[in-house]
């Protein structure tokens, strides 16, 4: 596959559990804005065309698409295995170093028991194979 067949996502939690779980290469349906909101930070510039929705934007402002994680990237953590959004607590699970655990409830966006602040928390996603919208997904 070539990197013109790939295509740049940004991730950028909503907290309470309010995002979707990424798992690198995985292949399955994703939300993502169908309009972006001022609000969402699109720090790729213009090569990020697709933001995965989180439920904080309460309209009906998503598409679903089919998509595959070729590649996942934080700025401080490095490259992500998996994002895990289930629960209290968010869990970052880096290539390399051990997992980073989050508070996602009572002071979103805390890391326990990490040595440095993190204030960005969004993940640059390289997706391949994804989908037009998907009309039918109710």
């Amino acid at each position: 596959m070539s990197n013109s067949d790939q295509q740049v996502a940004i991730w950028t939690p909503g907290w309470y559990e309010l995002d979707q779980t990424l798992v690198l290469g995985q292949r399955q349906k994703f939300w993502f804005f169908d309009s972006v909101p001022d609000s969402t930070v699109r720090s790729n510039g213009d090569e990020t065309k697709l933001v995965f929705f989180n439920k904080s934007d309460t309209s009906e402002n998503c598409v679903a698409r089919f998509a595959r994680i070729d590649e996942m990237h934080h700025a401080q953590l490095g490259a992500i295995l998996r994002v895990d959004t289930e629960g209290l607590d968010y869990i970052f699970f880096p290539v390399e170093g051990e997992e980073v655990i989050v508070n996602a409830e009572e002071e979103p966006g805390r890391a326990y028991d990490f040595g440095q602040p993190i204030s960005d928390w969004s993940i640059h996603v390289k997706l391949s194979d994804v989908s037009q919208p998907i009309v039918d997904y109710v």
